[in-house]
């Protein structure tokens, strides 16, 4: 009995260590902001595409970074068009 408590508590903390390192997130949303509003958006780089919509990219720490930068995005009235993960080793 004792074992598998071990056994659970080093998945549990396999798990946390992975999502504490974040992962890189490609938000998609209609509308533009420039490069200037990188910092303002925790470092994501922003790229404008010519049908008035952008892509903001970048790592993102965990859950709550991530509803962090959505909230701000939605207090700009910035449509959300999809949000991402990307795996960056393919």
């Amino acid at each position: 009995m004792a074992n598998k408590k071990y056994e659970n508590n080093q998945e549990n903390a396999s798990v946390i260590s992975t999502v504490a390192q974040g992962d890189f997130f490609e938000i998609h949303v209609k509308g533009h902001l420039d490069d200037s509003w990188s910092d303002w958006l925790d470092g994501l780089d922003v790229k404008l595409l010519n049908n008035g919509e952008m892509i903001l990219f970048g790592h993102i720490g965990d859950q709550a970074a991530l509803m962090g930068t959505l909230n701000k995005l939605y207090s700009l009235n910035l449509t959300l068009l999809s949000v991402s993960k990307v795996d960056l080793k393919e």
